[in-house]
């Protein structure tokens, strides 16, 4: 199996609006985590994603931004704003993947 691509700016930009909201939520986020985990039979595993190390998939990001009550939509306007080169733009389109598998 071939390894997972991973565009960094993405990756990074993701985490750190993962600990952006996270922080938002205070201390009481544990607690709503283990009460989410009650409910739906899953742990998050938040604190795995506020590090650029992993790649996170589009159901766990779904349920992550489910859980701290913000659609993808908006998930991702948070992450463009984090970033500007991950906005759509014609003259830079393809770069940030081309330079991803160039890492291979």
């Amino acid at each position: 199996m071939r390894k997972q691509i991973k565009i960094e700016e993405l990756t990074n930009s993701i985490s750190i609006v993962i600990k952006k909201l996270y922080k938002e939520r205070g201390n009481a986020i544990l607690s709503e985590n283990n009460e989410y985990y009650s409910e739906i039979g899953k742990n998050l595993g938040l604190e795995r994603y506020t590090s650029s190390d992993h790649n996170v998939t589009c159901s766990k990001l779904f349920a992550i931004c489910d859980f701290l009550e913000i659609s993808l939509s908006d998930f991702f306007k948070l992450v463009e704003e984090e970033n500007a080169e991950l906005k759509f733009n014609k003259n830079t389109k393809g770069q940030l993947v081309k330079k991803s598998y160039n890492k291979e």
